[in-house]
């Protein structure tokens, strides 16, 4: 026995290190990964500036030569690594950084040397292009210079076309950059920077067959091993997508070797295969994986598991079964153990063999926990709800610590309606979790629901006297002290939690609140005043007690402590934002000679907070709008209007009057006087984003939708992060004017700027559907949900198409996909019932039971899935009842027997 034990200890420990060793090889290739990707980022951080870049003294920048053959989307190597061959060397004279962050011009003349030294990296050029913005507002000068270098041929012509290229990609006109891509790729055929960058935005665009060619045009130079792996990866996807399996068996074998025969790179293809349905050829795939496994116990399982789930899309049952048991036999005690035990009773259920399963396992006899689990779930699901418990009890017996079970316990003596014993399974459960407040809860409300609230409340004192200082316990036992109405113990309990010296300030507001509805203003305003004592920081406490303040009634107090916050703390804005607030919102209680004073001095703030708000242009709104609320308050909005249209007028024009002004001509709804004054200020601030936002805000208004449109398309260009947004908003604007050409032109440019939106798809979906281009609208959805599996209206949108179509298979899965995980009940019971029309149609509506009935099983909080499964049981009955009363005597007796064993699986779900 010792050497036994010795053995599978060894063992185990062996199993272990091997396991580490995995987990240590994978955390360092992702480590190499991560430094080959963040290295340009880190030298320009450390250094400010790159010696990559080279710069003469008198700051006119030379042109260095590129990299000759350097790998696509490669980066600097680490220190001392020699660099490859054609990289250009930093000069010995390059300068160093000055204590004083450079002009914008000395920065876009920096990322320029960067960008045409490292051709094909994203972050210098998309620098480059905000330096551009914040200089010009517009991005002429940039392709300007780039054409101009690309043209004048030499060292820099190929980074020239390829950082062209880059930008027209990321200005979003594809079509552009291609041509730079190609005329890149004419410069240097054998570099394969301008190669992947193309091929890459090709398969980004759906072009799955260009986007292959020049991944294997590519894949020859490709000599960086993590680049090279990540397109044998992506090709090996594109060809999958393509149904050309033996290119895609080609690569995958590359990728084996370069793993090392990594067990979990061997079985990609396979899971590739599987969830695309090529289940013929997954299962082959898997039998060369269980092959290439066997020996190695601790893959083998796995592999044997993913053979039989190939085997059982298949419909090949039996042979499924013995790979699954073969599994289980040498899966030990690992993780996978379980999903082989799903799968199993799942290949049972779909074929209505519970009750051999069951019968099985019965003769197994087996006092493993797991076991008894499974068996216990297979009788409670087959309505045996003793034999359930008993073995439920036995499972216990051998794992007491299992929280699961016992709430499955519970759950059965609850629906037995044996309150007594579930409440000495609370207790069990209690003891098996002592800190989980959740069951001490629970046990209560069953105790005060059979009427012996002296019970309950002692089970709950006896979790607050061992929670200790438990402050989450504690305040959840005084929501539920309050919930069954024990007011005067929630009371105590929240002066215990508020009574330390550390409290959390949420106890003294929430126990000063209950002292304030009682009445008695002096206890809560003496527990508010703790608020100083327990939170450090003096100004926010201030600001606490100034919110409390406010909130009841108490304006002159409110304002003190919050004038002291500000006064503690002037150079963070949130205080004085406070302050400024407050003296707004008491000014109504303000005599009328004091409510000047008051306004000037909350506007002071503001004006303050607007000259302090630099980039912040969000707070500089605010400043703007609360000023005008001022003005407005106090009568004077009309005559501060002239003041504001001379400050505007004057040489040069001051531009933040002007912004205020165009505010004012807003809250006096002279619409037009605002937008004329906001494309004054434009006019003089190019780059001015709120401005042009607010001008298209107005111009909406106005139902000036086509100038709204022209405005749109300066602020995609002035601030491309939000230029998809931007081009949805145009594409809604083009839908209004009925111009469904443009509109649906300006959804795709929003898509194309952003490929991974799935709610862009999706919107240009419903558009090609509303112009009755079911392909493209077929295209789109489907591209909506790849990005994004939670879109679940979009799968019942596809669906309803795909059955217009014909093509009721795909469509019947999308539906099944939304009942099995859709959160949203609605949507769930709309699938559901449209694929009872599918598969009544089709004479398959077994199988939509068979996908519901363990979804009602394993989810009983929702009735949903227990409301159509009658629907559906009513549906496959009908006809049995017809067929029963046939006058052949074959007929009614296997009618008979069908209506038997539904009535048999019928019963979980019913009860």
């Amino acid at each position: 026995m010792y050497h036994e034990n010795t053995r599978q200890s060894y063992k185990h420990w062996q199993r272990t290190g091997w396991r580490l060793q995995r987990l240590a090889r994978t955390l360092l290739l992702v480590s190499l990964r991560f430094a080959a990707r963040v290295w340009p980022v880190a030298l320009l951080l450390f250094t400010g500036h790159t010696a990559l870049a080279e710069f003469n003294p008198a700051g006119r920048s030379k042109r260095p030569k590129p990299a000759t053959h350097p790998a696509a989307g490669s980066h600097r190597p680490p220190p001392g690594t020699p660099p490859p061959p054609g990289t250009p060397k930093a000069p010995a004279d390059t300068p160093k950084p000055e204590a004083k962050g450079p002009n914008s011009e000395a920065l876009i003349e920096r990322y320029t040397g960067i960008v045409l030294a490292q051709p094909g990296a994203d972050f210098p050029l998309q620098r480059l292009l905000e330096l551009y913005r914040e200089r010009d507002g517009k991005l002429d000068a940039l392709l300007a210079d780039l054409a101009k270098r690309a043209e004048a041929g030499g060292a820099t012509r190929y980074a020239a076309l390829v950082a062209e290229a880059g930008l027209e990609k990321l200005e979003g006109r594809p079509e552009k950059a291609q041509s730079a891509y190609e005329r890149a790729i004419g410069e240097d055929p054998k570099n394969p920077i301008a190669v992947v960058a193309l091929a890459r935005m090709l398969n980004e665009r759906g072009d799955k067959a260009a986007a292959r060619a020049r991944f294997e045009q590519a894949l020859p130079a490709l000599k960086d091993d993590a680049d090279r792996e990540q397109v044998l990866r992506t090709l090996l996807g594109l060809c999958l997508d393509l149904k050309d399996y033996d290119a895609a068996k080609h690569f995958h074998e590359e990728l084996v070797k370069r793993a090392g025969g990594s067990f979990f790179v061997r079985a990609e293809l396979g899971r590739e295969l599987l969830a695309r349905g090529a289940y013929e050829r997954a299962a082959a795939e898997y039998k060369t994986v269980v092959k290439a496994a066997t020996g190695d116990n601790r893959v083998m399982a796995t592999a044997l598991r993913d053979y039989g789930k190939a085997l059982e899309k298949l419909g090949k049952t039996a042979e499924a079964l013995v790979q699954f048991r073969h599994a289980l036999d040498i899966a030990g005690e690992s993780g996978v153990r379980r999903e082989i035990e799903a799968a199993i009773v799942d290949s049972y259920r779909q074929h209505d063999r519970l009750p051999e399963l069951i019968a099985e396992l019965e003769k197994r006899a087996s006092a493993r926990a797991d076991d008894l689990r499974t068996l216990g779930a297979l009788y409670e699901e087959t309505g045996q709800v003793e034999k359930a418990l008993t073995t439920y009890r036995r499972a216990l017996a051998a794992d007491n610590k299992d929280l699961a079970t016992h709430l499955k316990v519970v759950h059965l003596l609850e629906v037995r309606g044996d309150l007594e014993q579930a409440i000495n399974e609370y207790d069990a459960l209690i003891r098996a979790a002592p800190r989980n407040p959740d069951f001490v809860f629970q046990l209560a409300e069953a105790l005060i629901s059979r009427g012996d609230r002296k019970k309950a409340l002692a089970r709950l004192q006896e979790l607050e006297a061992r929670s200790g200082s438990d402050e989450e316990t504690l305040a959840a036992l005084v929501d539920f002290y309050e919930r069954v109405d024990e007011k005067e113990r929630a009371l105590a309990l929240l002066q215990r939690l508020a009574g330390s010296a550390t409290a959390d300030p949420e106890h003294l507001i929430e126990l000063g609140a209950r002292y304030w509805q009682e009445g008695d203003k002096k206890k809560a305003l003496a527990t508010w005043l703790r608020i100083k004592a327990v939170v450090p920081d003096r100004a926010h406490a201030l600001q606490m007690l100034g919110d409390l303040y406010l909130e009841h009634d108490m304006p002159k107090e409110a304002l003190a402590a919050l004038a002291e916050a500000a006064k503690l703390a002037p150079k963070q804005a949130r205080y004085r934002k406070a302050y400024a607030l407050a003296l707004e919102r008491t000014s109504a209680n303000a005599s009328r000679e004091a409510r000047g004073a008051v306004f000037d001095e909350a506007r002071k703030i503001w004006e303050e907070l607007i000259r302090e708000a630099g980039s912040d242009t969000a707070l500089a709104r605010e400043a703007r709008q609360h000023i005008i609320t001022l003005y407005s308050l106090d009568g004077q909005l009309g005559q501060r209007v002239p003041g504001l249209e001379r400050r505007l007028t004057q040489n040069p024009p001051d531009l933040e009057a002007g912004r205020l002004l165009a505010e004012a001509h807003f809250r006096l709804r002279r619409y037009a006087d605002a937008e004329r004054v906001l494309q004054r200020v434009i006019e003089k601030a190019p780059g001015d984003i709120e401005s042009m936002s607010y001008l298209e805000r107005v111009l909406v208004i106005e139902h000036k939708l086509r100038p709204a449109i022209v405005v749109l398309q300066q602020l995609a260009e002035t601030d491309p992060k939000r230029a998809r947004e931007y081009y949805q908003r145009m594409a809604s604007y083009a839908a209004e004017l009925y111009q469904d050409d443009e509109a649906v032109g300006y959804a795709a440019r929003a898509v194309e700027l952003s490929p991974d939106d799935a709610e862009g798809h999706k919107k240009l979906g419903e558009m090609y559907r509303k112009r009755q281009d079911v392909a493209k609208a077929i295209s789109e959805f489907r591209q909506a949900i790849s990005k994004n599996e939670r879109l679940f209206p979009v799968y019942l949108e596809l669906a309803e198409l795909l059955l217009g179509q014909g093509e009721t298979n795909d469509a019947d899965m999308l539906l099944r996909r939304v009942i099995r995980a859709s959160p949203d009940e609605e949507l769930v019971s709309q699938a559901a019932r449209l694929s009872m029309q599918v598969n009544l149609g089709r004479g398959t509506l077994e199988s939509l039971e068979h996908d519901l009935l363990p979804l009602a099983l394993n989810s009983p909080e929702r009735p949903i899935y227990r409301q159509l499964l009658l629907e559906v049981y009513g549906a496959l009955t009908y006809p049995l009842l017809e067929r029963e009363s046939s006058d052949e005597p074959k007929e009614a007796e296997a009618a008979r027997a069908a209506l038997d064993r539904l009535g048999e699986r019928a019963v979980k779900p019913l009860l």
